[in-house]
């Protein structure tokens, strides 16, 4: 009777154990992946830059208010790229600021577009902001999908999402590109 109470008592204390390291590791992660997210400030609490544009053979000037961080300039994707499953916390923090960075390049690119002229030629900009827009939200819904994935889909997804930044940038450059730009 003893020798099962001890058994019972062993395995008792065993599930214990596991539920509490499980239950202390979850708590960890869960803390740094809030002290990442709060290290970064939104696109949002940046102070707005007012920019002045001046088309080509425009009389007048605009003044467009564009906010502007030295983080989002220097977002790249080379520097998340390589992150493991280990360091979500880290790429996604590099994500929000690559998603900053494009949010940036839309409020740029729509300014620019304000100020155009009624007359201007503007179909094939419109398009392009639309593959620019369409492909932020694909950046998005990527990103938001990785964090659902475990760490057997955390490459395949993690490209995903790079292929989505890539699409992002080369959206941004057939609108500067375009015609009317």
């Amino acid at each position: 009777m003893k020798l099962n109470q001890m058994k019972t008592n062993l395995l008792l204390n065993s599930v214990v154990l596991v539920l509490g390291l499980f239950g202390f590791f979850t708590a960890a992660s869960a803390q740094k992946e809030q002290a990442a997210d709060a290290s970064l400030p939104s696109a949002k609490d940046v102070p707005p830059t007012v920019v002045t544009t001046t088309l080509p053979g425009a009389t007048n000037t605009s003044q467009v208010a564009v906010a502007t961080s030295p983080d989002l300039a220097i977002a790249r994707w080379i520097d998340i790229k390589d992150c493991t499953f280990d360091m979500r916390g880290q790429f996604f923090a590099g994500l929000r600021r690559l998603q900053a960075r494009v949010d940036e390049q839309i409020s740029r690119l729509a300014a620019k577009r304000n100020a155009m002229k009624g007359t201007a030629i503007t179909q094939d900009w419109d398009f392009a902001m639309k593959e620019m827009d369409d492909a932020r939200a694909n950046l998005k819904s990527t990103g938001d999908e990785l964090r659902k994935v475990g760490p057997e889909n955390w490459n395949e997804g993690k490209a995903r999402v790079g292929q989505a930044w890539v699409r992002t940038q080369e959206a941004y450059d057939k609108v500067k590109t375009s015609t009317t730009s």
